[in-house]
């Protein structure tokens, strides 16, 4: 099964990184929506972690081409990210989405209290 991508930091549609660009290019855009976890800012961009019952808001989109446009971002996020699937909440109820979680320790990092990356 083709699972949607959630994304919440530079790939959200508000951003003009160039993998933003290429995952509205080669995606649907969904629905808004928000998964449980906290948000860090690791350096110019957020890390989403599993260690809370907060919720970090984001996108959900429906790649044309998933197996293509994953491996990509697979390369792109490198060994920061883990991606895995997660539930998250959106106003047409519940969606399994991948997501890409930080791997690596956010001792020292500063949480988005938010949850919101555009609203740090």
């Amino acid at each position: 099964m083709d699972y949607p991508l959630f994304v919440y930091g530079t790939l959200r549609s508000a951003s003009s990184h160039a993998f933003a660009r290429l995952l509205r290019e080669t995606s649907e855009f969904v629905c808004e929506g928000r998964v449980r976890g906290s948000l860090y800012r690791i350096a110019d961009y957020p890390g989403l972690v599993e260690d809370s019952d907060d919720f970090v808001t984001g996108e959900i989109f429906q790649p044309r081409d998933a197996g293509s446009l994953l491996r990509e971002l697979d390369e792109y996020e490198g060994p920061e990210y883990e991606r895995v699937r997660r539930m998250a909440e959106t106003a047409g109820g519940p969606r399994e989405c991948w997501a890409y979680l930080y791997a690596r320790p956010v001792e020292g990092k500063i949480r988005v209290i938010s949850g919101d990356w555009f609203k740090s």
